[in-house]
């Protein structure tokens, strides 16, 4: 699907359909003059209090006489409740009623909002609209769902900006950014997606060779062999009790070449599928944990991403692969792991794996001696209890990358909550028998985690932890994202890396 800024005169909707957008807030019309030629087709549901602009609120009609258009209406609620997320959503809510319609485009009237660009309204609206209109490809055989499927698929979206002034330099550029931050937000969704027994540490690592052959960048993949031969401990002991033998890929994207400059290192959770181990999840527990490696594929989704934008910035992404299975190598819990590090581990509980495997990966990270470092995880179900589904936990001592993060998130309608590496707790990972142990109490269950992953970052390098069990994974559907992988993060970290403003 194309998006494309139009900014011309538009006496009323636009064949087949045009797009408004209105708040939630008695007299509004009043003030808004660029949709002065609008009013006589939605200003009796509005004086009559059938449609008030409640955010989300949507509906569409055919126009009569010499437009013969749909009019869709689309509320954004109170001005004062808008944010980057809620904008999000009604561009996705917007596109994905014209693809409703069966219609092959549609135009988009960008709506004024307070203390925003015009740019910024529009690359929101442009996320919104790719996350709803890309179908995730899925695995049916059925010729008639596939056929409806491709039958409902835009061809144009039309963004326009209906003031006399037009207010933005270089519009499509600030379409083809918002596009790409959804599109690998896309690409995420669909690596985390896709069945254990079609994805699995072997299968992923070849995802990234793909990829790093699609875009020239260096990959290494330590396979189980190396693994061992380094002393990845972690990796291998997670990794053991499955057929599927884990794997550690490094892709690296060098954006300037001619430069000195120290990369920003991601390192993203891979476990492509979760049992538990043998402290084995129950039933209900293991549904949605071919998802626990959504970390790994926000990195992966991220430096592919950055690679086709071509930005200019070094990037190291480390993505440790395993199953965590229950064969005749499972570790076990009162094991002594030797991580990467050098570091020795006791083994509490087999389900806390993936701080294992990012203990590792964050080893391998350091040795590129990077200028930040951040890792991703779905890591914890005690930060999901502590900040539920709609935002992800961060970790880190540096005010100002957690700022940053924050903040960035904010921009492109992620949510972060800084949480405590509190001192206090650091007793609760003391081990008699080894260095440390990987887990302490249920209480402060997602400290103690990030704790641990502090135990093998080398200051002063500035570090963040993003802990997203919470956010990973969406249990009902929005007009921006099916239920399933919500692929969270990407655009995070994706907007970081670019530096220069989105819009």
């Amino acid at each position: 699907m194309n998006f494309r800024y139009k900014n011309d005169h538009m006496n009323g909707p636009q064949k087949p359909a045009t797009v408004i957008f209105l708040y939630d807030l008695p007299g509004n019309l009043e003030s808004r003059t660029e949709i002065s030629s609008f009013r006589r087709y939605f200003n009796p549901l509005m004086d009559s209090g059938a449609y008030k602009g409640k955010f989300l609120e949507c509906v569409n009609f055919y126009t009569p006489f010499k437009d013969e258009a749909w009019l869709i209406l689309v509320g954004l609620g109170k001005p004062e409740d808008l944010t980057e997320a809620r904008m999000i959503e009604c561009g996705a809510l917007a596109a994905g009623r014209i693809r409703e319609l069966n219609l092959k485009e549609g135009f988009i009237c960008l709506p004024p909002v307070d203390n925003w660009s015009y740019a910024k309204v529009m690359a929101l609206l442009v996320i919104g609209a790719r996350l709803a209109i890309e179908k995730l490809e899925n695995l049916k055989t059925n010729p008639e769902e596939m056929r409806a499927s491709h039958s409902q698929r835009l061809k144009n979206l039309f963004f326009h900006y209906l003031g006399s002034k037009d207010p933005m330099e270089k519009p499509q550029t600030i379409i083809n950014k918002a596009d790409m931050l959804a599109m690998a937000q896309l690409h995420a969704r669909t690596l985390t997606d896709l069945p254990p027994n079609v994805l699995y540490p072997e299968s992923f690592a070849g995802e990234a060779k793909k990829l790093a052959l699609k875009y020239k960048l260096r990959i290494s993949v330590w396979e189980s062999d190396k693994i061992q031969l380094e002393g990845a401990g972690g990796i291998d002991a997670v990794g053991g009790g499955s057929v599927h033998e884990p794997n550690l890929v490094i892709l690296e994207y060098d954006g300037k070449p001619d430069s000195t400059e120290a990369p920003i290192a991601l390192v993203g959770k891979g476990i492509t599928f979760d049992s538990g181990g043998l402290c084995l999840k129950p039933a209900d527990g293991m549904a949605g944990m071919k998802g626990d490696m959504a970390g790994a594929a926000v990195v992966l989704a991220v430096i592919s991403a950055a690679a086709e934008l071509g930005l200019k910035q070094k990037l190291v992404g480390v993505m440790p692969l395993a199953e965590n299975m229950t064969g005749s190598r499972a570790y076990r819990p009162s094991d002594v792991i030797k991580t990467l590090s050098g570091h020795t581990v006791e083994v509490v509980n087999t389900d806390a794996e993936g701080r294992l495997v990012l203990a590792d990966g964050i080893t391998v990270a350091l040795k590129y001696r990077p200028s930040i470092l951040i890792d991703i995880a779905t890591l914890t179900g005690a930060c999901q209890v502590a900040l539920g589904t709609q935002y992800a936990g961060i970790f880190s001592d540096d005010k100002e990358l957690t700022e940053s993060i924050i903040e960035t998130g904010r921009e492109v309608g992620e949510n972060f909550w800084p949480l405590p590496l509190a001192r206090e707790y650091e007793d609760e990972i003391k081990s008699e028998m080894a260095d440390f142990k990987h887990m302490g109490g249920r209480a402060g269950g997602a400290i103690n985690a990030a704790l641990f992953l502090k135990k093998f970052v080398k200051s002063p390098i500035p570090w963040a932890h993003l802990d997203i069990a919470g956010v990973a994974r969406a249990s009902k559907k929005t007009p921006s994202c099916p239920e399933g992988s919500t692929g969270f993060g990407t655009r995070t970290l994706l907007r970081y890396i670019m530096k220069n403003p989105l819009a």
